[in-house]
């Protein structure tokens, strides 16, 4: 009966899935239809029906070009395609305004209807040499093409021109250099809207900013400009503006405790080895943070080392299953990818703030293999999101 079930809330999501995309309003979505040679950099009008509405064009990716309009990899960073195997590039936001804003646009297949509602969606992710992130991010769609003769920012300034401007309710920074984010909002439509312009429409005094620092595995020198790329566009009709679940494809994170054992004090002679098995820390779901329950046990191994000098130790950072999956599902995650010796590492900086030298202590990625509890329940994996302690000599 469970295997049932499982296959049928999954053939419906492919059913609305598909039905979605077939009522999509946005031609060539994810900028799939090339017309005519492409090249190089500025050349957004390569994707069939998209343009850029200001005198300096946004870019165009694929995964068929190599250099600097390469991807995954390109002159602005690192990243796989959303969708298919283009997408587009747009700056949104520069440090001074030393750089002009870039915007994409696309007339629709037809006409919005007045008085009805529409979803409308994108995905963006944050180029990795980007010195700086922002909120603001949207989609503004209007009867007549948005159009600037020279290189510059379209800036509105009232509310009426806002009001045909779609964000995310939540108008958050985007700062994910590692996978896609999605932008997304409902939209009653006036009536004989036609065009769709992605970009930022807000000055720089009103958007919100994250300066960053540069990726240690990235190499290029960072722009001070937050650069972004663009894929899976997507504007569709709903009945209710429930209908626009902005929720789907975004990342949840699943149910979890965080599993933590007390040993009683029985005045039992106990070997420093034991000990150490017994201050095993553990973590939450895809998390290298040292949960404040386990302060009072880090304090207690750091005073054993600095009882025992001649001992040194080894620090396993261990992950779980379902992370496992996690990593296999967003391969350029780096906080996932790397979680196992986060969580070690997390553990050697509070020691060495104890007084500890870093010396004496290895940190290994242990990763899902070595499990402390078999199984898939919730309490297993807790048991098995952990960092343990090794003495070596």
């Amino acid at each position: 009966m469970i295997k049932y079930i499982a296959v049928t809330l999954s053939l419906s999501f492919s059913i609305y899935a598909l039905a979605q995309d077939q009522n999509n309003l946005v031609p060539n979505s994810s900028f799939e239809s090339i017309e005519g040679k492409f090249k190089k950099l500025k050349q957004i009008s390569a994707a069939k029906e998209w343009s850029s509405p200001t005198a300096l064009n946004a870019d165009l990716f694929s995964k068929k070009k190599e250099g600097p309009i390469g991807a995954p990899v390109n002159m602005y960073g690192k990243e796989h395609p959303k969708d298919g195997d283009n997408y587009a590039g747009i700056v949104v936001y520069s440090y001074n305004n030393k750089t002009p804003r870039t915007y994409i646009q696309v007339p629709l297949m037809s006409a919005l209807t007045g008085g009805l509602d529409y979803c409308v969606k994108f995905h963006i992710s944050l180029s990795d040499l980007s010195k700086y992130a922002v909120n603001n991010i949207g989609a503004h769609l209007g009867v007549d093409p948005l159009t600037l003769d020279s290189k510059g920012d379209i800036i509105f300034n009232n509310r009426k021109e806002f009001s045909n401007v779609v964000k995310d309710a939540s108008n958050k920074i985007y700062n994910a250099r590692y996978n896609w984010e999605t932008v997304c909002g409902n939209f009653r439509a006036n009536g004989k809207e036609k065009f769709i312009t992605i970009g930022n429409f807000y000055n720089n005094k009103d958007t919100k900013y994250q300066k960053l620092k540069k990726l240690a595995n990235f190499q290029g020198t960072q722009r001070p400009e937050a650069y972004y790329y663009v894929d899976n566009v997507e504007v569709f009709m709903i009945e209710n503006p429930s209908d626009c679940d902005c929720m789907v494809g975004a990342k949840k994170q699943r149910e979890s405790i965080v599993y933590h054992r007390d040993f009683a004090d029985n005045g039992e002679e106990i070997s420093v080895e034991e000990q150490m098995k017994r201050l095993t820390v553990y973590f939450d779901v895809e998390s290298s943070k040292i949960d404040d329950m386990f302060r009072k046990s880090l304090d207690k191994l750091a005073m054993l080392l600095t009882e025992n000098p001649e001992l040194n130790l080894q620090l396993n950072g261990h992950t779980d299953k379902k992370e496992e999956e996690a990593i296999k599902n967003d391969p350029e995650n780096e906080l996932l990818v790397n979680l196992g010796i986060y969580r070690a590492k997390s553990i050697k900086d509070y020691i060495i703030k104890k007084g500890i030298s870093s010396e004496r202590l290895i940190t290994i990625d242990a990763g899902p293999d070595q499990p402390a509890a078999p199984g898939l329940s919730m309490l297993s994996l807790a048991k098995n999101r952990r960092v343990e302690f090794i003495i070596t000599k």
